[in-house]
């Protein structure tokens, strides 16, 4: 552990959007950054030269609160006695479901740190997508619904496919920050796992109730999954292992030169992301999949059942002069 990811521990108890200094893995950021060669954009009638230049930048938080309309994000709870349909059920033997919030939350900009050249984001404001809400949204929340409106998942509800993710499991917890490339091919390519963690699909926030912090990880992979697939988040990252998931997608092309312009891609680029624990208990960024021994352990309260992830782009941009 860094000194930085130290500290953070201790502080963890504060909200991540109230102060996001103590409960984001910023030694990742710097762990990250990679000249990738040069480049060429031309984008709106001028050409930019410069070279490739690949970070990684938190984007949002994604929660997992058990009370509807609960964003301990803020540090905004309901009362614990007033109760709602939508609320969720706690860990037990006939599983779990949570209610989970995408919040677009561009930290840099929270920070005033504007890197303008290094291609960030640096908005001030803060976003809350209706579609990444539970409480709004029913294919998040509803497993019936869900299956009728993406009845080609059941494609991957067979021993054969699960059998497959244990390659996905290995793959995701050999990869470090100092390699991130490695393995791109076989994460990207079964889309449909989230390695250790369990299958993507169906896209909701029901999980089998064993572990709250592990399955609270899969559920903001579901959630990422989903955004794709709704065409709201986008590649900024040259990768591999999408040709399987672009067939699947009824030949949605493959995104390319996108360190000069993202574009959208609706299945999910698990290279692309990684999530750092931020509450109750603030940890080191980990690729989607990682093995749960490696990181899960005590990571959470007796009391707590909510969990806070910050969610990590990994993107590839040009740095350099435009002309004219």
């Amino acid at each position: 552990m860094t000194l930085i990811s130290s500290f953070s521990i201790s502080l963890a108890a504060t909200p991540p959007c109230i102060n996001p200094i103590s409960t984001v893995d910023w030694s990742f950021f710097a762990d990250t950054i990679e000249f990738k060669g040069t480049c060429v954009c031309s984008t709106s009638g001028a050409i930019k030269v410069g070279v490739k230049l690949q970070l990684a930048e938190p984007i949002a938080f994604i929660e997992t609160p058990n009370k509807a309309w609960d964003f301990i994000c803020f540090g905004s709870t309901r009362d614990k006695f007033s109760v709602q349909k939508k609320d969720g059920t706690n860990l037990g033997k006939k599983g779990a479901k949570t209610n989970a919030h995408y919040i677009k939350y561009p930290v840099f900009g929270v920070l005033n740190i504007t890197f303008d050249n290094l291609c960030t984001m640096h908005d001030l404001e803060f976003d809350i997508i209706p579609t990444g809400l539970s409480e709004i949204n029913p294919l998040l929340w509803d497993d019936e619904l869900a299956m009728i409106a993406q009845p080609w998942k059941l494609l991957f509800a067979n021993p054969i496919a699960q059998v497959l993710c244990l390659a996905d499991c290995v793959s995701s917890s050999v990869v470090f920050p100092s390699n991130v490339d490695t393995f791109e091919t076989v994460r990207n390519g079964l889309f449909y796992c989230a390695g250790c963690w369990g299958a993507i699909q169906p896209n909701t926030t029901t999980t089998r109730g064993k572990d709250s912090v592990v399955e609270s990880a899969l559920t903001a992979v579901k959630l990422i999954d989903l955004l794709h697939e709704s065409l709201q988040l986008k590649v900024y990252k040259e990768v591999s292992g999408l040709g399987w998931a672009s067939n699947f997608s009824s030949g949605f092309p493959i995104p390319s030169d996108v360190a000069c312009q993202p574009k959208f891609f609706p299945v999910i680029v698990k290279s692309q992301y990684w999530l750092n624990l931020s509450y109750p208990v603030a940890w080191d960024a980990i690729p989607i999949g990682d093995f749960p021994p490696k990181w899960s352990w005590f990571k959470k309260y007796p009391s707590k059942e909510e969990n806070i992830w910050t969610i990590w782009r990994i993107r590839n941009c040009c740095l350099g002069f435009q002309f004219p």
